[in-house]
């Protein structure tokens, strides 16, 4: 009988131990993304700005923040405290602001041959064109329905292996295959971003979009670059 007590006592000792130190929070308390300072409205979020608190379950707001990269360079709508808890109506899309004459326009992703995985919103980009052999060339010519292209819709491309680009236009939003901003998570290195791009949205002229749309038309395709400033 004093074996078994002795037994009990441990394991109720044991019992105790884990509870204080793992048990409660494993199972009453959560990990939340909480703001490491206080920001004011407008500011664009960092990932230095954001830290993770555990929270009692019963206090977690409804739609609280887990992962940092939903919110990293989005802009806060208004003044958030520090260390407490988010939602994603505290955040907004950092507003892109155009001139009379831009527009937004999603660059259909066939028209594209590579694009960084580093490219982030804001980067100014240039267009490269390639000349692709399109086995539907010939069959245009002689249809006398199809529309041909003349070389003055098309004309200032650049002579091949010149290296001269058409156009210089500037990264609205890139997002994933979700529909979400592609944005960069790590604090330092934009190489570390929060998913792979899928679509590429930029500022342009109705010109600019039309001479394009011509080009990729008549079996253009487009290198696109960018020159990162930090290299």
């Amino acid at each position: 009988m004093a074996v078994l007590a002795v037994v009990l006592i441990l394991a109720a000792i044991s019992l105790v131990y884990f509870w204080e130190t793992r048990g409660r929070e494993h199972f009453l308390y959560r990990e939340v993304t909480v703001m490491a300072h206080s920001v004011e409205a407008g500011t664009i979020i960092t990932a230095d700005m954001l830290d993770v608190k555990s929270i009692d379950k019963g206090t977690i707001i409804e739609g609280a923040i887990v992962s940092k990269s939903s919110i990293i360079g989005k802009k806060a709508a208004h003044f958030i405290p520090g260390y407490s808890q988010l939602s994603q109506t505290y955040f907004e899309d950092e507003n892109i602001v155009l001139k009379t004459d831009e527009y937004i326009f999603t660059i259909p992703e066939d028209w594209i041959i590579t694009i960084p995985n580093s490219l982030r919103s804001g980067d100014i980009i240039y267009f490269y064109p390639v000349k692709i052999p399109d086995e539907k060339d010939e069959s245009k010519e002689t249809d006398g329905g199809a529309r041909n292209r003349s070389k003055e819709d098309i004309s200032g491309i650049p002579e091949e292996g010149t290296g001269d680009y058409i156009l210089e236009s500037v990264v609205a939003y890139l997002k994933d295959s979700s529909n979400r901003e592609v944005v960069t998570i790590s604090e330092e290195e934009r190489y570390d971003g929060s998913s792979k791009i899928a679509s590429l949205e930029i500022i342009a002229e109705l010109e600019d979009i039309s001479y394009l749309k011509d080009l990729a038309e008549n079996s253009y395709r487009f290198i696109i670059l960018y020159k990162d400033s930090q290299i």
